[in-house]
This record gives structure tokens, sequence and C-alpha cells, in this order.
């Protein structure tokens, strides 16, 4: 049912325009009073009930939204995000319902996803941990026997439980951070290269081709961008064909630094990309499975991009593979005649 003040934009003038017409019920009906004879103390109790009739009108709904409001927030107290409130008027109170609505959404969202999120980590932890005892109850009941490679399948079930954690830990700490902090100059140049080599150092079979300027250098942390190319070109290292280079290229734009990470491995297709930064889409997703990882180092490095006030982002590497490309503010200084952005951009 239509309400009579919906069409006016402010609450102020709604309730002007109920004290005036509560004034004008009450006078106009104390003056029927009078020339209907009505004894004197007749004419008040009648002109506040006519009052109160015709407030009651014209309010109508102006408050109702704020009791379900009310009602809504004591339950979403209990869990329940899914109440919403009827917006249709165009006064303060209908605004307030609309960011509640947003708010309610937003909350019910988050809600969502840290369910997801906690299930996804249960799942995570739950299956090296009972893969370690079903290996250490055989052990202990003599069914199996601590040779080589029972312990060594056991330490890698320890070693990527330890990952996981850590990676755990350092999605909390980002989520709990509200800005990067203290930064200092780090070169992109020595920094890749760096990362290039411990990962050959791991595995001196991969093979990864770095081509860098000299001295580009960005604001940041070098702890954290580390860890964001140490996930990225690990990740091109392990989908890559064997024998086959991953090609690290860092540019400069103007204003930005660019590195593109490409592998030769089997591609992730254009309607799963949007989903690769998201917590434990390797676990989840089917389009790059076989890695042994949790799907939680992209998460992770995308947090890091994006306090640094980068992006971060996927594309086709034709003619097959993925190319992961990371955008940041380059380091500002003062013009050199001698200095020119020479460099070709990223494709």
């Amino acid at each position: 049912m239509p309400r009579p003040l919906d069409g006016i934009s402010s609450i102020k003038v709604k309730l002007s325009i109920l004290i005036v017409a509560a004034v004008a019920m009450t006078a106009s009906t104390s003056q029927i009073g009078v020339w209907l004879g009505w004894p004197v103390w007749v004419r008040p109790i009648v002109s506040g009930a006519a009052a109160l009739l015709m407030v009651q009108f014209l309010a109508r709904g102006m408050t109702k939204p704020l009791r379900r409001m009310a009602d809504a927030t004591t339950a979403m107290a209990r869990g329940d995000y899914s109440r919403r409130i009827d917006s249709n008027g165009r006064d303060e109170v209908a605004q307030l319902a609309r960011s509640f609505n947003a708010m309610a959404a937003e909350l019910a969202e988050t809600d969502r996803l840290r369910k997801e999120f906690v299930a996804n980590a249960s799942h995570e932890l739950r299956t090296p941990v009972a893969a370690l005892r079903s290996t250490l109850e055989n052990l202990v009941d003599g069914v199996g026997r601590p040779d080589q490679d029972t312990l060594a399948r056991m330490l890698a079930r320890a070693e990527h439980l330890s990952t996981l954690v850590g990676q755990l830990l350092d999605l909390s700490r980002l989520d709990s951070e509200t800005d990067l902090g203290e930064t200092h100059p780090v070169d992109l140049g020595d920094l890749v290269h760096d990362v290039a080599d411990e990962l050959t150092l791991v595995d001196p079979r991969c093979r990864i081709t770095v081509r860098a300027p000299f001295d580009l250098k960005v604001d940041g942390q070098t702890d954290r961008l580390r860890q964001v190319f140490v996930n990225i070109i690990g990740n091109a290292v392990r989908f890559s064909r064997p024998g086959e280079p991953v090609l690290v290229t860092v540019t400069q734009n103007n204003g930005s630094a660019g590195v593109a990470v490409r592998d030769t491995g089997p591609g992730i297709p254009a309607q799963e990309r949007h989903k690769v930064f998201e917590r434990f889409w390797q676990a989840g997703g089917m389009a790059r499975t076989g890695s042994g990882g949790a799907g939680l180092g992209l998460a992770i490095s995308k947090q890091i991009v994006d306090q640094h006030g980068g992006t971060i982002d996927v594309r086709e590497n034709k003619p097959c593979g993925a190319c992961f490309v990371v955008t940041l503010p380059r380091r500002q200084r003062a013009p050199s005649s001698t200095e020119g952005d020479t460099s070709p951009p990223i494709h």
C-alpha cells in the first residue's frame, strides 16, 4: 500500500508536515465543535483524537524500516544475514535502509567466504595429518618398516603441512594489516635474479631465463616481494613442460614497473582465470591440478601486491601456457637527463 509521504525526500520536511497537519486538524475540529455547540471539555478530546488519527495516517510506514532494521540486527547477532529492508522511499530512512541492505549482503558474503575458508583449510590440514597418522600407526603396529622411502614420504607430508600452516599464518597476518608499513628501494631485476637462482639451486633441472633492465627500483618490502615472485615463478616452473624454460621479463613503463612470468604448461581456460587468486582454488579447481600445493600462494601474492599499490593478473601465453603479470609503482625520484623509458611494454 502506498504511503502518503513517500514522495518527499527529507525526513525533516515530513515531520514538519505532521506538526502542521496535527495543529490544523486540532484547530479545525475545535472550531467545528464551537459551531456545533459541543461542551468545552469535549472539544479538546475530539480535537486530539482527530489530530492523532491524521498523524497516524500521514506517518504510516515512516518508522517501519527502523523497526525492521532493529529486528534484522538482532537476527544478524544470531548469524542470520538474510533479512532485507524495504527501501522504496526517498528520505534519509530509505537511504539508511538501502545502506543497511548493502551491508547485510556484504556480511553474508563475508560469512560465506569465512565458512568456505575454514572448511577448505580443515580439509587441507586433515589430509597430511591423516597420512602421517596412518603411516605412524603402521610403524608402531609393526605392519610397516621404517625404511628410507617411508621416512621420505613422512618428511614430505610434514613439509607440506608446515608450508600450509605457514601460508595460513601469512594470510591471517595480511588480513589483519591495514597498511604496508615501512618500505625501502627494491631493485626488481636483482630480486628476480635472486629468486631464479634460488629455485635453480632447489631443482637444477629447471630452466629460468630472466630479462631485466639495470637499476629498476620500486618502493616496497623485499621479503614480501620475494614471496610473490617465489610463488609465481615457482608455479611456472612446476607447470612448464620438461626442458622448456620459464621466461621472466622485467620492464619499465611510465610510472610503473612490470614483471611478466611466462610458462609453457597447459594454461588456464579463460573462464577460470578470474578464480586463480581465490583461496584454495587449486585444491577445488581442475584447471591446474597436480602441483601439490593448497592453492594459497596466489591468494597471498595478490594481497601483497595490493598492499604495494600494484596489480596482478593472468593472461594467455601463446602458443601455450599462462602469463602472470605483476605491475608495481616505480620508485619516485628526481628525473635525470640520461634516463628514459625505453623498455617495451608487456603484452
